[in-house]
């Protein structure tokens, strides 16, 4: 069943109003023999408007994304650095920019190489400069009678052109053993103003001779230098410092605890059990304080139970931690899911007892500095993206803006449609769309692809925005996902 329309006008309705293709550029020699992404050049128009924090947006470009030979329907990212809108897979990274330039990063330029999963781009800083980073767990095939080993891969880019800054690969054969490798990623942590990075992996072991169920990578684009850390998941990193969780998952569980790590070493500096929880999940990592969930199962009689609820941050330079204890609940509950805009907000999705909730807290304290549920005579919106002080979300399918250090809504200033923002009806193939590559159709400033209401950006810059959409009957039959980019104009 098809989607409503976006007449002219809705197309460029604010988001507030209510945390690509795959084309690939081809890699040209420079002078001295060297080969390294290239970006496509198109003569640009004026300065782009930029707006910090951005509370309107309307769609340039909807862009449709083909299979690359395996299913990616549940393992696509969006992301927008600059004014770079980014299409993430297992093979890599490609970038629309505002200013009509397009470049690849592939994940691996080698055969041999196979990735299992990424992260999603994250913003983070690198010598004074706004940069992109991203992480890959791979396998690389052996050869003879050796075996195959994992590696986990990061990579720094230049948002820009696509230029490669940094790069760093950490060989998992002697934490894990020949054979094995990472697979999952947890979500990661950044430190966005040095650019480090720190993620929780969990291990592939084919013949189950790996002695560990998960570890932590650390990353520093400044040395090019990784390490890593056995049985913690990372919850936060800051200037080589990494705050986690070490223990299992599972009701009468004992042994979680918060753990603070010196990132480079390994050495645990300090230990915070937790035994009363159960479950101890990973949410999101702030400036200053990584967030973390914990629930515990209590046996109330032999038919009746309830759980215990908590909020963690953590001082990651301290190790000291903050809790915030929340209502009991029936089933599982208390945060689940945090954005930081790394300054000094963090909102979190999740329940507050058995309600549906949303939780701010002020990242230089770590303590909660609003909330409310859904009996407060409000719609509870889904986070899905923060930046500098302002919340992105959706309520009632509506797009909406938050405060994120009051958790008000903000007014939202008008825009006026253009040309560009004039979405196509989703319903019959266009006559002649452009092409950029093999698997793609659309092209930039075409918006043809886009339908539907505008939906809540999964990243944000102050130039612009993006989001992911399922294919329309005017998208190829390979579509998976459309990628929707949005240009700041309030």
């Amino acid at each position: 069943m098809l989607r409503p329309l976006i007449a002219a006008t809705v197309a460029a309705t604010l988001l507030a109003g209510c945390s690509g293709g795959d084309d690939k550029a081809t890699d040209q020699p420079s002078p001295s023999g060297d080969s390294s992404p290239s970006a496509s050049s198109t003569p640009t128009g004026p300065d782009l408007a930029t707006f910090d924090p951005p509370k309107a947006f309307v769609p340039v470009s909807a862009l449709a994304q083909g299979s690359t030979g395996q299913s990616n329907m549940f393992n696509i990212e969006a992301g927008m650095v600059g004014e770079a809108s980014l299409y993430a897979l297992r093979s890599g990274l490609t970038a629309r920019t505002l200013s009509a330039s397009s470049w690849e990063v592939p994940a691996s330029t080698e055969p041999t190489t196979t990735t299992n999963d990424f992260t999603a781009p994250m913003a983070v800083q690198l010598n004074g400069k706004e940069v992109v980073a991203t992480a890959y767990t791979q396998i690389v095939q052996g050869s003879g009678t050796q075996k195959s080993h994992g590696q986990v891969t990061f990579q720094w880019i230049d948002p820009s052109q696509g230029d490669l800054l940094a790069t760093a690969v950490a060989d998992l054969s002697t934490l894990l053993g020949p054979g094995n490798s990472g697979k999952d990623f947890y979500t990661p942590a950044y430190d966005a103003a040095t650019g480090q990075i720190a993620v929780g992996v969990t291990v592939s072991s084919p013949d189950r001779t790996a002695k560990i169920r998960q570890f932590t990578v650390f990353a520093d684009p400044v040395t090019k230098k990784t390490s890593t850390i056995p049985g913690v998941r990372a919850a936060g990193v800051l200037n080589g410092t990494v705050v986690g969780v070490k223990g299992e998952s599972g009701e009468g569980v004992k042994d979680n605890a918060i753990v603070q790590v010196d990132a480079v070493t390994g050495t645990v500096k300090k230990t915070v059990p937790v035994p009363a929880m159960n479950y101890l999940s990973i949410e999101g990592s702030g400036g200053k304080h990584a967030y973390l969930s914990g629930t515990g199962y209590v046996q109330d009689t032999k038919y009746e139970h309830h759980y215990v609820n908590s909020a963690y941050a953590v001082d990651i330079a301290t190790g000291e931690v903050v809790e915030s204890k929340q209502p009991n609940s029936k089933d599982q509950g208390g945060i689940g899911g945090c954005f930081s805009d790394h300054v000094a907000s963090v909102v979190c999705n999740g329940s507050i007892g058995d309600q549906k909730g949303i939780v701010g807290f002020d990242d230089t304290t770590g303590k909660i500095a609003w909330k409310y549920d859904a009996s407060a005579n409000r719609l509870v919106p889904q986070v899905t993206a923060i930046y500098n002080g302002m919340v992105y979300g959706s309520a009632d399918d509506q797009a909406i803006l938050l405060d994120a250090k009051t958790g008000q809504d903000v007014p939202t200033p008008s825009a006026t449609p253009t040309e560009s923002a004039t979405p196509g009806d989703g319903t019959t193939p266009s006559d002649s769309p452009s092409s950029y590559g093999d698997g793609n159709v659309g092209g930039w400033g075409d918006t043809t692809l886009l339908y539907g209401e505008p939906k809540s950006p999964a990243m944000v810059s102050k130039y612009g925005s993006v989001y992911l959409q399922d294919p329309g009957n005017k998208a190829p039959s390979n579509t998976e996902k459309i990628l929707v980019v949005q240009k700041a104009v309030g």
